[in-house]
This record gives structure tokens, C-alpha cells and sequence, in this order.
């Protein structure tokens, strides 16, 4: 083999090499794994979303362009054992993408255990939404690092729980259908309910006087 052969054999070489890397790169970046989202909008009898990649995608000729946006994407609430946190879900919240690795169709439609509805493979119309991821801008103001919280983004009102109590913060006030069983004493405004007395207490129809 002279010297010319050898060359044209590396060529060729590289050439298919290049070929199989092109055609590679084309898989992967068709291959979606997890994107931040953005609500477009609700359904909240199916609690599904129509959510807006949060990246867009660069194309040699065309820049930077919008992903389309994934309708029908079931919303994950947390939950187990037949009970369940739910929250309203509002345009604009910011969500976490996943897509699965094979079409959800027929799990959607049926749930169970299903077949796939189409051989597709980490596709943008699989995706499911985790609501409740936050860019820097939407962060959280005020995070707490001393307890578990269940708020409002303002802080306005709140559930502490702490390793041994529970805080509620109400600034408009709680109210609760149903009976209430406290085993323990109830104290409001600096007085016990089960030890107070009444000042002019007197027979008939008169009224007590406040709670001492």
C-alpha cells in the first residue's frame, strides 16, 4: 500500500467516523430527559397542564427558538395511602419537565399497567410536571430553616411544624367546620379555658362579665 492508498483510507476513515458522530448528535438532541417549564394553563378536573419548555432550543440558521408547548402533561401532586396535598396550579408557575422514556398514553387513558401507545423515546409529548420548582427570581422569600412550612408565597399565613408543636400564623383569622376535641389545655389572649372565672356572675337573666 503506497502513501497516497494510506491517505485516502485515513480520509475515509474520518469521514465515516464523522458521518456516525453527526448522526449521534442528531439522536441526542432530539433525546429529552428533564427541562424546567411554565404553566400556560390548568385543568383541574384532569389535573393536567399545558406547559412551556423553559429553554429554547439553538438552531444553526433560525437562533434560539421557543420548544412547543406540551399539552396534556399529567401534574404531580404529593400524595399516598388515599390522601393527597393539593394547591392551585396558576399560569406561570414553574414547573419541572421529566419525559419519560416511553409513551404515556395508554397509562394516562387507562392507568394500570399498558403497553406503549407509540415507539417513542424521551419525547416532548410525554411529559409530566412537578409544580413548585423556582428560579432565582421566584424564590422563596423568608425560607425557613427551623421547621417544615406549609405557606402562601407572601408568608401571610402559615403551618409550622417543629419536632414537638405546631404554629399556625392567621393574620385574617381560621375557620373550622366541625367539632373540635383538644386534650390539653386551650389558652386565648393569656387565659386558660379550663381554670378562668367570670366577674359579676349574678342570678337570672344577667350576663357574665369577661373571661378573668
Amino acid at each position: 500500500m503506497n502513501y497516497l492508498q494510506r491517505q485516502d483510507d485515513i480520509q475515509g476513515m474520518q469521514s465515516t467516523e464523522q458521518a456516525i458522530r453527526g448522526h449521534i448528535d442528531g439522536a441526542i438532541k432530539n433525546l429529552h430527559t428533564t427541562l424546567p417549564g411554565i404553566i400556560v394553563s390548568f385543568d383541574p378536573a384532569k389535573q393536567t397542564a399545558q406547559v412551556q419548555p423553559a429553554i429554547k432550543r439553538i438552531f444553526i440558521e433560525a437562533g434560539a427558538v421557543n420548544l412547543p408547548v406540551c399539552v396534556d402533561v399529567p401534574v404531580v401532586f404529593p400524595g399516598g395511602g388515599g390522601y393527597f396535598l393539593t394547591f392551585p396550579v396558576a399560569p406561570g408557575d414553574e414547573c419541572l419537565l421529566m419525559f419519560s422514556e416511553r409513551c404515556i398514553d395508554y397509562w394516562y387513558e387507562y392507568g394500570e399497567t399498558q403497553p406503549p401507545a407509540e415507539y417513542r423515546l424521551h419525547d416532548l409529548s410525554d411529559g409530566i410536571a412537578i409544580v413548585g420548582l423556582n428560579s432565582q427570581p421566584r424564590a422563596i422569600a423568608g425560607f425557613n430553616m427551623g421547621c417544615a412550612e406549609l405557606r402562601h408565597r407572601s408568608g401571610g399565613a402559615r403551618i409550622r411544624l417543629f419536632s414537638d408543636s405546631v404554629e399556625i400564623i392567621a393574620p385574617g383569622g381560621v375557620s373550622i367546620t366541625g367539632n373540635v376535641t383538644v386534650n390539653g389545655e386551650v389558652t386565648a389572649n393569656g387565659i386558660p379555658l379550663s381554670t378562668h372565672v367570670h366577674g359579676g356572675v349574678a342570678s337570672g337573666d344577667s350576663t357574665t362579665g369577661e373571661p378573668q
